[in-house]
């Protein structure tokens, strides 16, 4: 602003120079035809009048040269004046893209950059759930190894990203990393609870369920000014509870949580997206009971592993914050 106010200036003291300057050639002008009156008048006269004409001449010649020399001096102050106003338009232009910046780095300042979201979709296990000692298992009796299908089913769920680098720790403006905190609930069906049923003679059903909680950084990649933005989870962990319990009555089996994504701004922090995840599980819960030894089926498996290794696709809504 400074430097506007400066040409401002210099413009309307070059304006004021211009004005003196056509009054002083008006001047001039003026005085240059009385001389040239006075040499008409002069030769009207004797040859005593000559030597006054002649000394006008030389005043004229004087006067053209000088008129002359403030008419360039015009024509440069005229251009002074071009160059400057081009200056100022090109300083206006500059002062107004900064202004459109700023405002543009304000309006992403109050945007959210942490999200909270609300995720619901399908889910699978690797396999069904039965044969273990809480669930369908014929070991129990006609009738209670009778596989119930319960290895698909639905999930819901919710959780935080929360922002940790805008731009990788300066790598790149367009990439920006999260650490996302996620809770899931997986529902899978129904299974027959071999045990009890056995116990109180009539089939008792329950329901195959997992909770899931992980932690993961996640990679968010700005596209379309940062409206659209692909991510991916290149790892994290996740800590899995079943239910029911498994044959060794343990319900915890954590796993590494892998995960791809896309979410889109709808309204200003106002998200949608869809997501794929597939987990990889530990072996807490993956331990087979064999038959007693003497028995006719020693050695043999009589109760299968407990499975929670599996994937989540679905979509989600969030809301930046």
């Amino acid at each position: 602003m400074k430097t506007l106010k400066k040409t401002l200036g210099l413009a309307a003291v070059i304006s004021a120079t211009l004005a003196v300057s056509g009054v002083a050639t008006s001047a001039f002008a003026t005085e240059h035809e009385a001389a040239k009156a006075t040499k008409k008048a002069a030769k009207k006269h004797g040859p005593s009048d000559r030597a006054l004409i002649r000394a006008d001449e030389k005043h004229i010649k004087s006067d053209e040269a000088r008129i002359a020399n403030l008419e360039a001096e015009v024509g440069d102050l005229r251009a002074q004046i071009v160059t400057q106003k081009q200056a100022s338009d090109s300083l206006q232009a500059k002062e107004t893209q900064l202004e459109t910046q700023v405002a543009k780095a304000e309006a992403e300042a109050e945007n959210g950059k942490n999200l909270l979201f609300f995720r619901g979709g399908y889910a699978s296990l690797t396999s069904d759930r039965h044969n273990e000692l809480l669930t369908s298992n014929a070991a129990f009796g006609p009738g209670y190894g009778t596989n119930s299908g319960n290895g698909n089913g639905w999930y819901v769920g919710t959780g935080f990203d929360l922002r940790l680098s805008d731009n990788a720790w300066g790598l790149s403006d367009m990439v920006a990393v999260d650490g996302e905190l996620f809770i899931n609930y997986a529902n899978y069906g129904q299974s027959y609870n071999a045990l009890i049923s056995s116990l109180a003679g009539t089939k008792t059903t329950n329901q195959v369920t997992q909770l899931t909680i992980a932690a993961s950084p996640k990679v968010k990649f700005n596209l379309m000014d940062g409206d659209f933005r692909p991510w991916v989870i290149p790892f994290g962990l996740s800590i899995n509870v079943v239910s029911p319990p498994s044959s060794g009555v343990t319900v915890l089996n954590p796993g590494l949580m892998l995960g791809t994504g896309a979410e889109y701004r709808l309204w200003k922090d106002i998200w949608v997206g869809a997501d794929f995840r597939y987990q990889f599980t530990g072996g807490d819960l993956n331990y087979r009971t064999k038959a007693a030894p003497g028995s006719a089926l020693e050695g043999l498996g009589v109760m299968n592993q407990t499975p929670t290794q599996g994937l989540f696709s679905g979509a989600y809504i969030g809301v930046g914050f």
